[in-house]
Parts: structure tokens; C-alpha cells; sequence
């Protein structure tokens, strides 16, 4: 699995654990178990967490769907591919 992959599946677990905190905090003020000023403060910091592994994972994606596209039309153009290093 390449770095780029790795960085992904990462970014992906946080933003399930990040939203998925997030809404949980939210449920336990909503049956009264946490207070509200917690829930917040719990939800807001949670949040961040999966926004943040959304818009890696996001970016991980796109880069690694450039890099194939770019490969795919090299090879339909009848370009040699160009010896680079591989994709972060």
C-alpha cells in the first residue's frame, strides 16, 4: 500500500471517529446525560477532528486519481512515462 493509500485510510478513520463523536456528544446532551456547555465544547472539538480527515482524505483521493488519470492518458497518447518519483 502506497503512502498516499495509507494517508487516506487515516484520514478516513478520523473523520468517522471525528463525526461520529461529534454526533454522539450531541445525542448524550439530547438524553440529558452531559450538559449542554460540554456537548459543545466535546462536539465542536470533534468536529474539527472530522472535518480536518475530511479534507485530507479528500485531497489524498483527488491526488491519487490525478496521478492514474494523467498515467491513463500518457498511455493512450503513446507518451513514454516520464521516470518521476512516486506520488507522496
Amino acid at each position: 500500500m502506497t503512502r498516499t493509500k495509507i494517508v487516506g485510510v487515516a484520514a478516513v478513520t478520523a473523520l468517522i471517529l471525528g463525526y461520529g463523536g461529534m454526533f454522539a456528544a450531541i445525542a448524550l446532551a439530547g438524553f440529558d446525560l452531559i450538559g449542554p456547555k460540554m456537548a459543545v465544547v466535546v462536539a465542536i472539538g470533534l468536529g474539527l477532528v472530522g472535518e480536518v480527515g475530511l479534507w485530507v482524505a479528500a485531497a489524498t483521493l483527488g491526488w491519487t486519481v490525478f496521478a492514474k488519470r494523467k498515467a491513463i492518458l500518457n498511455r493512450l497518447m503513446g507518451r513514454r512515462a516520464v521516470p518521476t518519483e512516486e506520488a507522496v
